[in-house]
């Protein structure tokens, strides 16, 4: 194992700062490592547009079966056109080394207002950024995609404007595909719901119980009790988007 790591440290080095690909884009920095994956912030030295830039890492390339992965991802991103996901712009490769450029999507993460920033979301918030989610969902959905990592680091809001990003866990399958689109169906649902259960503990000022329960410490209404117990399997799972967006709607009006 430790020979492992250190083969990752040695091989894995991120790219520079200042150095340009592809005749066009220039590292700024290294964002974050992956096990799968380096992401750069990159600008395009012709017109100085930001980019996000991916790279497959180096040990992961040596292999046929990451490289096919690397690719498929490629595909599934250039085959979604949607204003909350960033946009795919291109490929290329270089010394072997396979890369994708996107659109780089301003804002902060759920994450970073919800832990660093300690910013409360009120219960309307909440639910009214849970729809914008669910719209996203929907479309990904009605095409058989499912994005398998819907949590609080990959959800950016910009100006009450919510973006969802890294599709590094994402698949599309075929209708034929039953049983794991049961399964990963249920997973996006149940990433819908422990996002507003985080939106809602925001506001949480009680002392938490060393065995409580969100049912036991947040103060919701039924609409919004049934809409979580439903989404995270406690109760009867949603089969499908639509049902969500009715007992969602129902949620929204039960605090206006």
């Amino acid at each position: 194992m430790a020979l492992k790591q250190l083969k990752k440290l040695f091989f894995d080095r991120p790219l520079k700062d200042s150095v340009i690909l592809n005749h066009h884009y220039r590292i700024e920095e290294c964002l974050g490592m992956g096990g799968y994956g380096l992401v750069y912030l990159c600008t395009d030295v012709h017109t100085q547009t930001p980019y996000v830039l991916k790279q497959l890492r180096p040990t992961k390339a040596k292999k046929e079966k990451e490289r096919v992965r690397f690719q498929q991802e490629m595909k599934l991103l250039k085959s979604i056109h949607h204003p909350q996901i960033p946009a795919f712009i291109e490929d290329f490769i270089i010394d072997g080394q396979a890369y994708y450029v996107m659109q780089l999507i301003e804002g902060e993460n759920i994450e970073e207002l919800l832990f660093f920033q300690k910013q409360p979301f009120t219960e309307l918030m909440a639910l009214q950024l849970l729809s914008q989610l669910l719209g996203i969902v929907e479309y990904l959905h009605d095409r058989f995609i499912f994005h398998s990592d819907i949590r609080t680091p990959n959800i950016i809001i910009n100006d009450g404007r919510l973006c969802l990003i890294d599709f590094g866990l994402a698949k599309q399958l075929t209708p034929e595909e039953t049983e794991e689109i049961k399964v990963r169906k249920q997973d996006d649902f149940f990433d819908l719901g422990e996002t507003l259960l985080f939106l809602l503990y925001s506001q949480y000022k009680g002392k938490k119980k060393k065995n409580g329960t969100w049912l036991e410490e947040l103060t919701l209404t039924n609409e919004i009790t049934l809409l979580l117990k439903k989404l995270l399997g406690i109760d009867e799972e949603y089969q499908h988007t639509a049902f969500i967006r009715e007992d969602l709607n129902r949620a929204i009006q039960s605090v206006t």
